[in-house]
């Protein structure tokens, strides 16, 4: 990161972690009233490829970093079926992540104050009245904040009951055009013939080149291997793709916890604040973190601004937070197939209410409306487990 090195041992602002959340945090925060106070980054500096992807119904911050958007989706079922649904008012879009973080790290650059220390975070501590990050380069103290996007989430890779989104993508570019480009395709279950919820996830970015990411939403993770042959499996049988019909231009990978956060929720007036995956910025139930990670920054940027407060980082909403457990008890319990589950949410519902539950903007009423579409007995019986579970804890 092009950054100036650290020049003091004291910042009013440590940012331990440098990824999509700590640098939309220190974006945010260069925007504000605050921009002015000294800010360490502090971050290991390597960085594998990533991909963002949101849906907006509104214009927002980065939209214009877009390679691609899409304002129509496929959804194809194990039947086999497929739909393509329409989905305004929102646009589902595409940034490539190299893009984001050049653009992101040019902003920061033009505030002198803001510094960059690429070392390996040991631990973070109080320290007097303020709190401090050891690093394999020394001990730096932060005088208002530790914004935390470092510290691990509890999430065990190798507990089956510990639900994960792992995936393995790659981006492809054929000799010929091959790709239809008018609608990504959001899930092709046609892959799924278990109970675990795996899917093929497709953005066309262009008649040549195109994003093929083999997902599952499950305990159990693969070898890289495995997810390799799916993938290429995939593009001869739904594309006629051989080895030879196209480039391997990028391949990423990578495991997201799949838990509603089950630390206490945290406080402005907190030395130690914790945000992305750590603070519980991910969506539980899809894995989706892009737009929730820049509203949840704006908004704790915006707080720190306004002065001490008790206000909570994130916004707890007792009902959406059970919702989701729930769905997750279904996705653990395997007494449907996940393609099922999804199956029923998009043949029932029109996909803008589909998206705006997702995106928790919908209202108890049309919460209700979409869990009436959904098969009864695995989400009754995952309902009463997680009462249970709520109350011997």
């Amino acid at each position: 990161m092009q950054l100036p090195a650290p020049a003091y041992r004291e910042y009013d602002f440590i940012l331990a972690g440098g990824g999509m959340a700590g640098l939309s945090f220190a974006y945010y925060l260069s925007q504000s009233s605050l921009s002015s106070r000294r800010i360490l980054i502090i971050d290991r500096g390597i960085r594998n490829e990533q991909t963002f992807c949101y849906w907006n119904s509104e214009a927002s911050e980065f939209d214009f970093l877009a390679e691609k958007s899409w304002d129509s989706l496929y959804f194809h079922s194990a039947r086999p079926s497929s739909l393509k649904i329409a989905i305004e008012p929102y646009s589902y879009r595409k940034i490539n992540g190299n893009a984001w973080f050049s653009f992101i790290e040019a902003e920061l650059g033009k505030h002198p104050n803001i510094h960059f220390l690429a070392a390996e975070i040991e631990s973070i501590a109080y320290q007097g009245l303020g709190s401090c990050v050891r690093t394999s380069e020394g001990t730096f103290y932060a005088s208002e904040k530790i914004i935390d996007s470092f510290s691990p989430f509890p999430c065990d890779n190798a507990n089956p009951k510990h639900l994960k989104q792992h995936f393995l993508g790659w981006v492809v570019e054929c000799n010929f055009n091959n790709f239809e480009t008018d609608a990504a395709h959001l899930f092709d279950f046609r892959v799924a013939f278990g109970k675990e919820c795996e899917f093929m996830y497709v953005l066309p970015t262009s008649p040549r080149k195109a994003l093929f990411e083999y997902t599952f939403f499950s305990g159990t993770l693969r070898e890289p291997d495995y997810y390799r042959d799916k993938i290429k499996s995939y593009l001869f049988a739904y594309y006629g793709l051989t080895d030879d019909d196209y480039l391997l231009k990028e391949e990423e990978s990578g495991v997201i916890p799949m838990r509603n956060n089950p630390n206490k929720p945290e406080n402005l007036y907190q030395k130690h604040l914790k945000i992305g995956t750590t603070g519980g910025f991910v969506k539980s139930t899809t894995g989706y973190s892009f737009y929730r990670t820049q509203k949840f920054c704006r908004d704790l940027v915006a707080g720190l601004a306004n002065g001490p407060s008790s206000s909570l980082v994130i916004p707890v909403k007792p009902w959406k937070i059970w919702l989701d457990e729930v769905f997750l008890q279904v996705l653990i319990d395997q007494k449907i197939a996940g393609s099922k589950v999804f199956e029923t949410l998009f043949y029932n519902n029109k996909p803008a209410l589909l998206l705006k539950f997702l995106q928790e903007e919908t209202s108890w009423k049309e919460d209700l409306r979409l869990m009436w579409s959904v098969p009864t007995f695995p989400f009754v019986r995952a309902a009463l487990k997680t009462i249970y579970r709520s109350i011997i804890n």
